[in-house]
């Protein structure tokens, strides 16, 4: 009895260990360059693996139209810059630019003006009209916060802007993530992220 007993408390065991290493932080050097490997392919491998990290969602009828939340978990963000990388980018860069923000977590939040929120009169930190909250239990407080307005190509209108918000790896837990986006006008826009099934 005790020795049926033995293999399901291993299995149990093995489940708790893959659970509580859900998403990884601090990266060994094996898991940077296997990130890296699968960012450089820029295949339909590397865009199935990015696409687990954002939520795109349709445009409102009125208002602004929040039109994508991100999470980069530290993996994340090692093959995302492999694959935006211009050719000659190397594994030993990779290590390099994780080794310089190790620890570090970023929500990234995606506005677009629209026609009856138009982009005529808005200052080009219109971002900071939003209120953009992060939590798991609690609400949890962003290390930095930054804006980056986003233009037209040609004309240079002001379209949008795209928010980052910085958090330490210690402050996330491998567990759900919920990303709230409330507009000026009211309107809200709320997503989750299971980190106990993301790298």
């Amino acid at each position: 009895m005790r020795r049926s007993q033995f293999p399901i408390a291993l299995l149990a065991l093995a489940q708790v260990a893959q659970s509580a290493a859900a998403y990884e932080y601090p990266l060994s050097s094996l898991a940077v360059r296997e990130a890296y490997f699968l960012g450089s392919r820029k295949d339909e491998k590397t865009t199935e693996f990015l696409a687990q990290y954002v939520r795109r969602f349709p445009l409102p009828a009125s208002g602004p139209h929040v039109a994508e939340i991100e999470v980069r978990t530290p993996l994340q963000q090692v093959v995302k810059r492999a694959k935006d990388a211009l050719p000659g980018y190397s594994a030993f860069q990779a290590q390099k630019e994780y080794q310089a923000n190790p620890d570090r977590i970023v929500v990234r939040v995606r506005v677009y003006l629209t026609p009856t929120y138009g982009g005529y009169n808005r200052p080009k930190d219109f971002w900071r009209d939003f209120t953009i909250s992060v939590a798991h239990h609690d609400a949890l407080e962003p290390k930095k916060v930054t804006g980056d307005p986003q233009y037209s190509i040609g004309i240079g209108d002001l379209i949008g802007a795209e928010v980052l918000l910085e958090f330490d790896t210690s402050q996330i837990a491998s567990e759900l993530l919920r990303i709230e986006v409330r507009a000026p006008d009211g309107q809200v826009v709320t997503t989750e992220f299971d980190l106990r099934k993301l790298r």
